[in-house]
């Protein structure tokens, strides 16, 4: 591949060199003028093509797939895709466009060159000086014709290289990385070395590219070799996370969930992408819809339950809180990751281990740090909640009929919730709450562990307001009770998230 690239580029600068030499100073010179006005124009034209093109192509999408409800929402104005893909084309084809700009241009001002050389005949024919003179004048056409040339072939070959470093680094084996790796060493690696033309390219070439491939998208400079880094370095770490189910997670898988949620971030046409997706299909889910004909996932009954506090979350996501809870998202998984809280969410069996997991680990403790600093994560931290208090009753074997099978237990838990203390801010004391539920349940011989009986304070606390409790009787409370340790209320989520239902 590098012996085509100087084979190209020794037959444009000896071509030239030659034109330059019989023509002479004058017609030379001529022709370099129309030369420079060819690539000056080409960069222009290219990037106004380009653009063309990307609106052109959304066009013709939106007509062939906005009819198809399970693509109705990329064109709708729900995800801002239609304005990214339109960017993403004209950065792409700008390049090629601009060295096509370039060819075609150049035969369409020959005959401007041809006129000029008519109207500047000199009365004399140009001496043997003059032909010698053209020579450097061929040396900066043709160096300019290289430069065009150069430009996006060694430019796409640089973003290329760009990925395979990075899958090479990242050490995946899978086979999209191994055919990169080859891809990369047996053609892509020889152009970039070519020699003249990488130093060409890194000394004006990269900038020519640069300007071709960047621009403005939503009042934000762009530019096509940072987005495809971040998008490249994405594609890897899903490669590593793609390489075990989620209960076998480590340390390698928790860096990389981390490192997509810190790449969104670096982008800003990612980040208003990403938020717009997480918003739809968030809202498309809880709503029991499909969002591009993707059902939510079914991760069983406890796991339902955080999935569904995260879609209240991202149901919220904007350009401007995305990077907040895509960080959450990547701090709780690790978290989850260290305690093995996947392992109990994966089937109803590991109910018992779930419990013991929350509740006698740091697992709620890590979680509440990260809750004091990332208010809109409440819903989550409540759904959190309500896992470790459904593992933990089921432990401890209530059935689903708990009114009728513990009408007697429920009724002194009702009592002492309605008999509690409050906190000097008005609200229910949990840890008063918690050694009189302890009471109770020792009381029926129930084996909780403190965390436990605390975990079950707390999210009972949580269904109840101070001024509802003076107004309800035990047997009001009692059901409420039933209906709270039941099942977790999506809608109560979406209240405290601030969103209607």
């Amino acid at each position: 591949m590098e012996l085509i690239c100087l084979g190209v580029a020794a037959f444009i600068l000896i071509f030239n060199v030659f034109v330059s030499f019989t023509r002479g100073f004058r017609k030379s010179l001529l022709r370099l003028i129309t030369v420079l006005v060819a690539a000056v124009a080409s960069f222009f034209l290219a990037r106004a093509i380009a653009g063309s093109m990307g609106k052109e192509l959304v066009l013709w999408m939106e007509a062939t797939l906005g009819g198809d409800p399970n693509f109705a929402p990329l064109f709708s104005g729900e995800v801002a895709a239609g304005d990214a893909i339109s960017q993403i084309v004209k950065m792409l084809v700008a390049p090629v466009l601009f060295l096509l700009s370039y060819i075609v241009l150049k035969g369409v001002l020959i005959f401007i060159y041809w006129i000029l050389c008519g109207v500047t005949r000199p009365e004399h024919r140009d001496g043997v000086g003059s032909h010698f003179l053209g020579v450097p004048l061929g040396l900066v056409i043709a160096l300019v014709g290289i430069l065009v040339f150069v430009t996006p072939v060694l430019g796409y070959t640089d973003l290329f290289t760009g990925f395979a470093v990075k899958s090479s680094e990242a050490g995946t084996t899978t086979e999209l990385s191994e055919t990169v790796k080859t891809y990369h060493s047996d053609y892509i690696a020889p152009v970039n070395q070519t020699p003249v033309l990488s130093n060409m390219y890194s000394l004006i070439g990269n900038k020519l590219f640069d300007g071709l491939t960047g621009g403005k998208w939503q009042d934000d400079k762009l530019l096509l070799r940072d987005e495809l880094d971040v998008l490249g370095d994405i594609v890897i770490q899903v490669q590593i996370l793609g390489g075990k189910p989620v209960e076998a997670y480590g340390a390698a898988e928790c860096a990389a969930v981390d490192a997509i949620a810190q790449d969104v971030g670096k982008s800003h046409m990612l980040s208003v992408l990403c938020s717009g997706v997480l918003n739809t299909a968030s809202n498309h889910w809880l709503a029991g819809q499909t969002f591009l004909g993707i059902a939510a996932p079914d991760v069983g009954e406890s796991g339902s339950l955080l999935l569904d506090a995260f879609l209240v979350v991202f149901s919220t996501s904007t350009r401007e809180n995305i990077d907040e809870d895509l960080d959450f998202f990547a701090d709780v998984f690790t978290i989850m990751v260290r305690h093995e809280i996947f392992a109990g969410l994966k089937s109803a069996e590991g109910e018992e281990q779930l419990a013991a997991l929350i509740t006698d680990t740091d697992f709620l403790g890590e979680v509440q740090l990260l809750l004091d600093t990332h208010p809109r994560m409440q819903p989550v931290g409540a759904a959190l909640v309500d896992v470790g208090m459904r593992a933990v009753l089921k432990s401890i074997g209530l059935p689903e009929d708990m009114l009728t099978s513990h009408g007697e237990l429920l009724e002194e838990m009702s009592e002492a919730l309605k008999n509690v203390e409050l906190t000097p801010e008005g609200q229910l004391d949990t840890e008063a709450l918690t050694e009189d539920l302890g009471a109770v349940f020792e009381s029926y011989d129930i084996e909780v562990s403190e965390a436990s009986t605390q975990l079950v304070a707390q999210a009972v606390a949580d269904h109840f307001t101070p001024e509802e409790l003076q107004s309800l009787t035990v047997e009001d409370v009692m059901e409420k009770l039933a209906e709270r340790f039941h099942a977790v209320d999506v809608e109560h989520l979406l209240e405290n998230a601030g969103v209607s239902g």
